[in-house]
């Protein structure tokens, strides 16, 4: 079945629209199974659409999309765009195919999680982890500036003086949102390093400028509290 057979429940300025996404290359689409197809759309915001059918010799096609116009069941122009991307990459996705449906609560299709959906999730949750923790650094920054603003430079009364490659690492875990100054052990220099790399680690899209300071301060650290330790032991 070519999408040409489907043309017609798609108003012209839509299909014109979609037709236009595909020709820019905004519709990124995941492996295929014989079943489903998932696309994500690179716009701003982004999308999902998804196309389903009970099986791979069903004639009905289900498609869906999460942006508003597919939220009230229309069929938009990011759906257009995939069945255009889907056609041009995978044709035999449509094999069998004679009508298309709009995905609602009421179809009878059930959307079953992928191993690109599942992706998809995990991605969304560790992007959510990563975000929450770089609010906490950006509020420990602001706080950090507010109590340099009060205070003198002039060292605390009480608080510990310390070697000066110690005292630079402990201001960089502080502006990142951990303060090891008042109580400096390994345990604390080793959960404060192992949050930062959720954010700071190339494989969170961090950088390997920022993996390496990372473990250049926590390294710095672990040696100071290991030498205090032994002299306090001897």
């Amino acid at each position: 079945m070519s999408t040409e057979n489907w043309e017609h429940f798609f108003k012209p300025e839509v299909r014109s629209s979609g037709r236009a996404l595909f020709t820019q290359g905004k519709t990124s689409l995941s492996q295929p199974s014989d079943t489903e197809v998932v696309a994500f759309m690179r716009t701003t915001p982004p999308f999902k659409v998804s196309l389903k059918s009970n099986a791979v010799s069903s004639p009905t096609l289900f498609v869906d999309c999460n942006c508003p116009a597919g939220k009230k069941d229309l069929f938009c122009k990011h759906i257009w765009a995939t069945l255009l991307a889907t056609e041009g990459k995978n044709p035999d996705f449509f094999e069998s195919k004679l009508e298309i449906e709009k995905m609602t609560s009421a179809s009878h299709v059930k959307a079953k999680p992928t191993a690109q959906s599942q992706a998809w999730e995990e991605k969304k949750a560790a992007l959510k982890e990563k975000q929450s923790l770089l609010r906490k650094i950006q509020y420990q920054k602001q706080k950090l500036r507010l109590k340099e603003m009060k205070h003198s430079k002039k060292s605390i009364p009480n608080e510990p003086s310390f070697p000066k490659d110690v005292e630079n690492s402990l201001v960089y875990f502080s502006q990142n949102g951990f303060e090891l100054r008042t109580e400096l052990t390994q345990e604390l220099v080793s959960a404060a390093k192992k949050k930062l790399s959720l954010v700071f680690h190339p494989d969170r899209n961090g950088s390997h400028v920022e993996i390496i300071e990372l473990n250049k301060h926590a390294d710095v650290l672990m040696r100071y509290v290991k030498k205090i330790t032994a002299t306090d032991e001897a």
